[in-house]
Protein backbone atom coordinates (compact mmCIF):
# COMPACT_ATOMS: atom_id res chain seq x y z
CA UNK A 1 0.00 0.00 0.00
CA UNK A 2 2.97 2.51 1.04
CA UNK A 3 4.71 1.69 -2.23
CA UNK A 4 1.53 2.28 -4.36
CA UNK A 5 0.82 5.80 -2.57
CA UNK A 6 4.67 6.43 -3.45
CA UNK A 7 4.15 5.58 -7.07
CA UNK A 8 0.89 7.73 -7.23
CA UNK A 9 2.59 10.46 -5.24
CA UNK A 10 5.67 10.97 -7.81
CA UNK A 11 3.09 10.38 -10.87
CA UNK A 12 1.34 13.23 -9.65
CA UNK A 13 4.29 15.25 -8.53
CA UNK A 14 5.43 14.59 -12.34
CA UNK A 15 2.17 16.18 -13.82
CA UNK A 16 2.33 19.55 -11.18
CA UNK A 17 5.88 19.81 -12.19
CA UNK A 18 5.17 19.95 -15.91
CA UNK A 19 2.99 22.74 -15.37
CA UNK A 20 5.57 24.56 -12.77
CA UNK A 21 7.86 24.07 -15.93
CA UNK A 22 5.78 26.49 -17.80
CA UNK A 23 4.30 28.62 -15.02
CA UNK A 24 8.57 29.44 -13.72
CA UNK A 25 9.28 30.02 -17.25
CA UNK A 26 6.30 32.73 -17.89
CA UNK A 27 7.95 34.54 -14.46
CA UNK A 28 11.06 34.85 -15.63
CA UNK A 29 9.85 36.87 -18.74
CA UNK A 30 8.52 39.30 -15.95
CA UNK A 31 12.04 40.51 -15.99
CA UNK A 32 11.28 42.03 -19.56
CA UNK A 33 8.45 43.34 -17.98
CA UNK A 34 5.10 43.21 -16.90
CA UNK A 35 3.04 43.11 -20.41
CA UNK A 36 5.98 40.54 -21.76
CA UNK A 37 4.51 38.47 -19.09
CA UNK A 38 1.42 38.69 -19.12
CA UNK A 39 1.35 37.92 -23.18
CA UNK A 40 3.54 34.88 -22.62
CA UNK A 41 0.57 33.88 -19.40
CA UNK A 42 -1.97 34.02 -21.99
CA UNK A 43 -0.46 31.68 -24.46
CA UNK A 44 0.38 29.18 -21.80
CA UNK A 45 -3.49 29.28 -20.28
CA UNK A 46 -4.66 28.04 -23.66
CA UNK A 47 -2.73 24.38 -22.03
CA UNK A 48 -3.00 24.65 -18.61
CA UNK A 49 -6.57 26.40 -18.84
CA UNK A 50 -8.01 23.56 -20.96
CA UNK A 51 -10.59 22.31 -18.67
CA UNK A 52 -9.42 18.65 -19.24
CA UNK A 53 -6.21 19.75 -17.91
CA UNK A 54 -6.68 22.16 -15.63
CA UNK A 55 -9.38 19.66 -13.47
CA UNK A 56 -6.32 17.15 -13.72
CA UNK A 57 -3.58 19.57 -12.24
CA UNK A 58 -6.38 20.39 -9.66
CA UNK A 59 -6.66 16.48 -9.08
CA UNK A 60 -3.22 16.04 -9.07
CA UNK A 61 -2.69 19.12 -5.96
CA UNK A 62 -5.24 17.84 -3.68
CA UNK A 63 -3.65 14.48 -3.83
CA UNK A 64 -0.44 15.58 -3.60
CA UNK A 65 -0.92 16.86 -0.27
CA UNK A 66 -2.64 14.44 0.84
CA UNK A 67 -0.32 11.48 -0.26
CA UNK A 68 2.50 13.88 0.92
CA UNK A 69 1.45 14.26 4.66
CA UNK A 70 0.27 10.33 4.80
CA UNK A 71 4.11 9.19 3.14
CA UNK A 72 5.49 11.88 5.74
CA UNK A 73 3.79 10.06 8.99
CA UNK A 74 4.64 6.40 7.57
CA UNK A 75 8.31 7.89 8.23
CA UNK A 76 10.55 7.14 10.88
CA UNK A 77 11.31 11.41 10.57
CA UNK A 78 14.07 12.01 12.60
CA UNK A 79 16.05 8.71 11.44
CA UNK A 80 15.79 9.36 8.20
CA UNK A 81 18.94 10.78 5.71
CA UNK A 82 19.30 14.81 5.54
CA UNK A 83 18.09 14.89 2.34
CA UNK A 84 14.86 12.95 3.12
CA UNK A 85 14.50 15.34 6.37
CA UNK A 86 14.83 18.64 3.52
CA UNK A 87 12.50 16.84 1.29
CA UNK A 88 9.75 16.62 3.63
CA UNK A 89 10.24 19.72 5.24
CA UNK A 90 10.21 21.59 2.18
CA UNK A 91 6.74 19.34 0.79
CA UNK A 92 4.99 20.21 4.21
CA UNK A 93 5.51 23.88 3.21
CA UNK A 94 4.47 23.27 -0.40
CA UNK A 95 1.41 21.61 0.92
CA UNK A 96 0.55 24.73 2.34
CA UNK A 97 1.41 27.04 -0.32
CA UNK A 98 -0.29 25.14 -3.02
CA UNK A 99 -3.69 24.72 -0.61
CA UNK A 100 -3.71 28.85 0.04
CA UNK A 101 -2.06 29.50 -3.40
CA UNK A 102 -4.97 27.42 -5.24
CA UNK A 103 -7.60 29.06 -2.85
CA UNK A 104 -6.39 32.41 -3.78
CA UNK A 105 -6.08 31.95 -7.20
CA UNK A 106 -9.76 30.68 -7.32
CA UNK A 107 -11.16 33.18 -5.41
CA UNK A 108 -9.73 35.85 -7.60
CA UNK A 109 -11.43 34.27 -10.69
CA UNK A 110 -14.64 33.70 -9.58
CA UNK A 111 -15.55 35.06 -6.11
CA UNK A 112 -13.33 38.43 -6.41
CA UNK A 113 -13.94 38.86 -10.55
CA UNK A 114 -10.45 40.30 -10.54
CA UNK A 115 -8.08 39.15 -13.27
CA UNK A 116 -4.67 36.88 -12.18
CA UNK A 117 -2.33 38.17 -13.77
CA UNK A 118 1.44 39.52 -13.08
CA UNK A 119 -0.07 42.26 -11.40
CA UNK A 120 -2.09 39.69 -8.50
CA UNK A 121 0.67 38.71 -7.07
CA UNK A 122 3.04 41.57 -7.91
CA UNK A 123 0.60 44.18 -5.79
CA UNK A 124 1.00 42.48 -2.32
CA UNK A 125 4.59 41.90 -2.67
CA UNK A 126 5.06 45.51 -3.21
CA UNK A 127 2.53 47.74 -0.95
CA UNK A 128 2.90 47.84 2.95
CA UNK A 129 2.56 45.72 4.77
CA UNK A 130 1.23 42.64 3.27
CA UNK A 131 4.70 42.69 1.42
CA UNK A 132 6.19 41.56 4.91
CA UNK A 133 4.24 38.43 4.16
CA UNK A 134 4.41 37.76 0.56
CA UNK A 135 7.78 38.39 -0.04
CA UNK A 136 9.31 35.63 2.29
CA UNK A 137 5.97 33.75 1.09
CA UNK A 138 7.30 33.79 -2.64
CA UNK A 139 10.72 32.98 -2.22
CA UNK A 140 10.34 30.86 0.29
CA UNK A 141 8.12 28.19 -2.26
CA UNK A 142 10.23 28.93 -5.15
CA UNK A 143 13.67 27.23 -2.22
CA UNK A 144 11.15 24.81 -1.69
CA UNK A 145 10.39 24.00 -4.89
CA UNK A 146 13.89 23.16 -6.05
CA UNK A 147 15.02 21.87 -2.75
CA UNK A 148 12.04 19.50 -3.22
CA UNK A 149 13.17 18.41 -6.67
CA UNK A 150 16.82 18.57 -5.87
CA UNK A 151 15.59 15.39 -2.75
CA UNK A 152 13.66 13.64 -5.33
CA UNK A 153 16.53 13.59 -7.83
CA UNK A 154 19.10 12.76 -5.20
CA UNK A 155 16.89 9.60 -3.69
CA UNK A 156 16.02 8.77 -7.61
CA UNK A 157 19.50 8.21 -7.98
CA UNK A 158 20.95 6.66 -4.92
CA UNK A 159 17.74 4.02 -5.95
CA UNK A 160 20.45 2.97 -8.82
CA UNK A 161 23.20 2.56 -6.24
CA UNK A 162 21.17 -0.01 -4.29
CA UNK A 163 20.69 -1.79 -7.20
CA UNK A 164 24.36 -2.41 -8.26
CA UNK A 165 26.37 -5.30 -7.54
CA UNK A 166 28.24 -5.09 -4.14
CA UNK A 167 31.90 -5.28 -5.89
CA UNK A 168 31.39 -1.72 -7.93
CA UNK A 169 32.64 1.04 -6.24
CA UNK A 170 30.36 3.65 -6.04
CA UNK A 171 32.24 6.25 -4.54
CA UNK A 172 32.23 8.20 -8.28
CA UNK A 173 28.63 7.36 -8.66
CA UNK A 174 27.63 9.11 -5.45
CA UNK A 175 29.82 12.02 -6.16
CA UNK A 176 28.64 12.37 -9.29
CA UNK A 177 25.07 12.66 -7.77
CA UNK A 178 25.78 14.75 -4.94
CA UNK A 179 27.15 17.46 -8.05
CA UNK A 180 23.48 17.02 -9.91
CA UNK A 181 22.16 17.68 -6.92
CA UNK A 182 24.16 20.72 -6.21
CA UNK A 183 23.58 22.01 -9.24
CA UNK A 184 20.12 21.94 -9.18
CA UNK A 185 19.76 24.03 -6.02
CA UNK A 186 22.30 26.36 -7.41
CA UNK A 187 20.04 26.81 -10.59
CA UNK A 188 16.96 27.12 -8.09
CA UNK A 189 18.80 29.64 -6.65
CA UNK A 190 19.70 31.99 -9.42
CA UNK A 191 15.85 31.72 -10.43
CA UNK A 192 14.45 32.69 -7.78
CA UNK A 193 16.40 35.62 -7.37
CA UNK A 194 15.53 36.31 -10.90
CA UNK A 195 11.93 35.95 -10.42
CA UNK A 196 12.02 37.69 -6.99
CA UNK A 197 13.75 40.64 -8.50
CA UNK A 198 10.84 41.12 -11.42
CA UNK A 199 7.84 40.72 -8.66
CA UNK A 200 9.05 43.12 -5.78
CA UNK A 201 9.74 46.04 -8.36
CA UNK A 202 13.54 46.40 -7.96
CA UNK A 203 13.54 46.34 -12.17
CA UNK A 204 10.77 48.41 -12.90
CA UNK A 205 8.03 50.51 -11.53
CA UNK A 206 4.96 48.21 -10.44
CA UNK A 207 1.62 50.44 -10.04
Amino acid sequence: MNKSIKRAHRLSGTVIASFLLLHLTNHLFALGGAQLHIAVMNLFRYVYRFPPIEILLLICVMFQVISGIILVFKKEFLRQPSYVIIQVLSGLYLSFFMIYHVRAVMLGRYQWNVETDFYFAASVANNYPSKLFFIPYYMLSLVCVFAHIACVHYLKRMETIDKMQEAVDTTIFRKKFQRETLGICIAGAVITFLIMIAFTGMLYDIK
